[in-house]
């Protein structure tokens, strides 16, 4: 199965440095609610999406994700949730990825795009986060640095249920 960005396109749209399309002003989402804010590339020609979704259920349960060309996954960050099951293939396409090829990858986790599997493939979180003292507001403001925003929006931090 073959998508419409190579992985050279997608590894390059996750390094863009990438600030808020406006300065609009947003309220971290509560429990079941979702948030989408739209960001775009300093010459502004390329479009991206942050979302950010919370469980109704678990309180703990959110994700964050980053987004291309309104479709396509760049990263997404799943915390305390279902543990992911990655492809087992012969040739891995990714040297990072060797060591969970075929493996089940518990929360929390980050996808990472790979041609021709999406957002299929998935590593630790902690192979690029710290998560010790910080909750989820806090995690988020990580995965916008980690995926090259520049600045950041307003969101508002409330009580986080």
């Amino acid at each position: 199965m073959s998508y419409l960005i190579t992985q050279t396109e997608a590894d390059y749209f996750f390094q863009i440095e990438k600030i808020p399309e406006d300065d609009a002003k947003y309220t971290f989402p509560v429990s079941g609610d979702k948030l989408v804010i739209p960001f775009t590339s300093l010459d502004k020609r390329e479009s991206f999406l942050f979302d950010i979704t919370r469980s109704i259920i678990k309180i703990r349960k959110v994700t964050y994700q980053s987004r291309v060309r309104k479709i396509y996954i760049l990263r997404r960050l799943d915390i305390d949730g279902p543990a992911h099951l990655n492809p087992e293939i012969n040739e891995v396409p990714l040297e990072i990825l060797k060591p969970y090829n075929g493996q089940e990858i518990e929360c929390p986790h980050l996808h990472i795009y790979i041609e021709d599997f999406n957002n299929k493939w998935a590593v630790p979180a902690d192979l690029f986060f710290n998560f010790k003292g910080k909750d989820i507001y806090d995690i988020m403001i990580e995965f916008f640095t980690y995926c090259n925003a520049k600045k950041l929006p307003e969101i508002e931090k409330r009580l986080l249920l």
